[in-house]
Order: C-alpha cells, then structure tokens, then sequence
C-alpha cells in the first residue's frame, strides 16, 4: 500500500470510529431491550439507514437531554474533511507557484470542502489533514465524555 492509500485508509478508519462512538452513544442513551439489541445495530445504526450526519444530530440531542457538552463543530469537521479526502483522486487540484529559478517553484494539491452550511472552500492537502487529526482528537474525546455520561445516567437510572 502507498502512503497515499495509507493516507485515505488512515481518515476513513478514524472516521468510522467516530461514527461508532456516535452509535455507542446513541445505543447507551436508548437501551434497547436484549432481544432487539442486534436489530438496532445492524438495522437501525446502519449507515445507509441512518447516515453519519444524522446520528451526529441525534447525538447533539442526546447531549442537550443531559446537560451535557458535545463538540458539534469537530464532528462535522471530521465529516466534511472525511469527504473530501474520499472523493477526491489524489492528484486532484494541483497548485503551481512559479519562482524566480526553477528549484523555487512549488506544487501541492488541494482539496474542495463543502462544509456543513454548504460553503465551498479549497485547502491544502497537508493542512486538510492536519486539521482532520485535529478535529477528529476533539470529537472523540467530546464523544468519549458524552459517553461516559449516558453511561452514568442510565447506571443512576436504574438505582
């Protein structure tokens, strides 16, 4: 596998952790009875059911029944960045900066990013990912905390 392979792999496993925190969450905070506890994963948790963006609202809803705090803006940042590295070749949206001798001239790649409100932004490749691995540290540990939470309500609930 190429670093650039790596690369994607690396952003889609980190995301699908997000997402199973998310489910995680969602899971602990409904509680479905034993018999029905495979059909709500597979079935209702399912990404094709219930897409990553709307489990992040659920999620949001979740934290507000609580009290609790959840980092809404690295969740979606995570998302968006998520896709944009997916959908994009690798290759895509070179830049070239001509300097004055040919060993000063430059080139990278950028990525567009719609973002959650549906603005359209170009970014470096390297400074996406960065700012992906950034996010993705705040939204899992928001979701870690929110979590814990969830868990220590329904322990409370059933005392």
């Amino acid at each position: 596998m190429s670093n650039k392979t790596d690369l994607l792999a690396l952003v889609i496993d980190r995301t699908a952790l997000i997402e199973n925190l998310l489910n995680q969450v969602i899971e602990n905070f409904c509680a479905p009875r034993k018999q029905a506890f495979m059909f709500f994963w597979n079935v209702l948790l399912d990404s094709s059911i219930m897409p990553i963006g709307s489990k992040a609202k659920v999620a949001m809803a979740i934290a507000q029944e609580l009290g609790a705090k959840l980092d809404q803006k690295s969740i979606h940042a995570v998302m968006s960045l998520r896709n944009a590295f997916a959908h994009h070749k690798i290759g895509s949206h070179p830049v070239v900066s001509v300097g004055a001798s040919p060993k000063d001239s430059q080139v990278h790649y950028e990525l567009q990013i719609i973002s959650n409100s549906g603005k359209l932004s170009r970014k470096r490749r390297d400074d996406a990912l960065s700012e992906f691995n950034s996010s993705y540290q705040f939204a899992k540990g928001s979701l870690v905390a929110l979590l814990e939470a969830v868990k220590s309500r329904r322990a409370a609930d059933t005392v």
